[in-house]
């Protein structure tokens, strides 16, 4: 198995970060590319990729998880594309039928947790009241006690905010 070496001085994280998910990341890239030594060269790229970002590898154990499988699973869906314009093998199957990840259900929800946080108070409850209770603007200028103008105005710049506090987490839109 090849594991990446740790610079003299630095401390062994990545060492910890491979040993409790290496096996669990193998696993999931075998399941996605059907290739054992694709997945374990997905696997080595995912670990390297957490070596270039000391930011990331410095997380909690569960902000890791979600990066490391997201990481992994764009890595595998990248080698899939790869090896279907090389005509490797069939992909077709692999690539078009959904795919249940977990991991970004989860890399989602913490991204959106720390962008929300990001915002004004009056920002974050018209969201959380259009999109969280699915709040019509009328109930909304109800609950809040404002205009149904303010709302959709508070909504406006909220979803703006949201956003840009997303493209600082490094989340880019899909276009």
């Amino acid at each position: 198995m090849n594991q990446l070496v740790v610079s003299p001085g630095r401390p062994d994280r990545l060492g910890q970060v491979d040993r409790q998910f290496h096996h669990p990341l193998r696993r999931f890239a075998v399941s996605l590319v059907g290739d054992p030594g694709r997945a374990e060269e997905i696997v080595q790229d995912t670990l390297l990729r957490l070596w270039q970002r000391q930011t990331v590898l410095n997380q909690p154990a569960s902000n890791l998880r979600a990066w490391l499988f997201t990481v992994a699973r764009n890595l595998a869906y990248d080698e899939l594309r790869r090896a279907r314009r090389r005509r490797e093998f069939a992909t077709d199957t692999q690539l078009d039928r959904p795919v249940d990840d977990p991991c970004a259900q989860i890399a989602d929800t913490l991204v959106i947790r720390r962008a929300l946080a990001t915002l004004s108070l009056r920002h974050r409850e018209v969201i959380v009241h259009a999109y969280y209770r699915r709040a019509t603007t009328e109930a909304i200028a109800a609950d809040l006690a404002i205009a149904p103008g303010t709302v959709k105005s508070r909504l406006h710049y909220a979803l703006r905010e949201l956003r840009q506090a997303c493209i600082a987490q490094g989340v880019t839109r899909d276009s």
